[in-house]
């Protein structure tokens, strides 16, 4: 038995799920709601010019912010 839990401590650590992970290495932020998300949309695209839109996650049930789509 003692020899499966060495085995397991020295085996390659967890990889964190991508998807919770931004293009910049960075997590993700969590919103509670759709309308918390907005806010901060609306908020960065005041401070930086650029569109993000909000997003449920399949994941953690929360709301994320991502680019939208451009023509």
């Amino acid at each position: 038995m003692a020899s499966r839990r060495r085995a397991r401590r020295h085996a390659e650590p967890r990889r964190p799920r991508l998807s919770h992970w931004r293009a910049d290495g960075q997590p993700k932020v969590r919103y509670r709601s759709e309308a918390d998300a907005n806010r901060s949309a609306l908020q960065y695209r005041l401070e930086h010019g650029n569109d993000l839109g909000a997003y449920a996650c399949d994941m953690c049930g929360g709301w994320h912010l991502g680019g939208t789509e451009g023509p």
